[in-house]
């Protein structure tokens, strides 16, 4: 009876004792340190997005893609090849875009349009791996953990009416970002998938240039 009282016990205490041990599951701010880190050291980022506009109320999604680099601190090409081409280019506060319809090079500063400065701000963010600053503007949660997929509710009434939370999913190791969703108030979104992402490939000037 003594013995087998005894194991009786032994069979409650031994998962109390391992559930002790097992470790606790990553924090929020703990999981955007760790990111934050393992992009510190790349310097640029080259690659191809797909990006997906859907529109719920038409069942319709519009399809476009092209490709994408980023140099740090504050470099990028966003380029559409399909079904349209146009580029946009970012070098500091100093912008370039062209279209195929108007065929010109227009120069422009990011600092006198303040949509375009939230977006680009947004990629930076995102590319230069800043994420630990996600906090002073979003409500950030961990969606998924392997992958890691965090989820981010802005906090501000301004942003709030035209973003609803933004999603942003990592690759194997948080080497790259896998894709971004951004989700309206009124359930569309766009979703952006990068592929071919090249790391620390020696970005040349001339990408932040368009040459027509």
């Amino acid at each position: 009876m003594r013995l087998a009282f005894a194991l009786l016990m032994l069979s409650l205490i031994a998962p109390l004792a391992v559930a002790e041990d097992a470790p606790k599951p990553e924090t929020v701010a703990e999981c955007l340190s760790r990111i934050e880190k393992s992009q510190s050291d790349h310097k640029d980022f080259v690659g191809k997005f797909k990006q997906e506009k859907h529109i719920l109320l038409f069942d319709e999604v519009i399809e476009s893609s092209g490709r994408f680099v980023f140099r740090k601190p504050n470099n990028v090409r966003w380029e559409y090849e399909k079904p349209h081409q146009s580029i946009l280019v970012i070098a500091g506060d100093d912008g370039q875009k062209w279209t195929e319809t108007t065929k010109k090079v227009e120069k422009f500063k990011l600092s006198d349009d303040r949509g375009l400065d939230a977006v680009v701000k947004q990629l930076f963010t995102w590319f230069k791996g800043e994420f630990t600053k996600l906090g002073d503007d979003y409500e950030v949660e961990i969606a998924d953990r392997s992958p890691t997929k965090l989820k981010m509710t802005p906090k501000k009434e301004i942003v709030k009416k035209f973003i609803a939370s933004i999603e942003v999913k990592f690759t194997e190791e948080d080497a790259a970002i896998a894709s971004v969703r951004i989700t309206e108030p009124g359930d569309d979104y766009v979703l952006y998938t990068f592929s071919d992402t090249k790391l620390d490939s020696g970005v040349k000037d001339e990408e932040f240039e368009i040459k027509k």
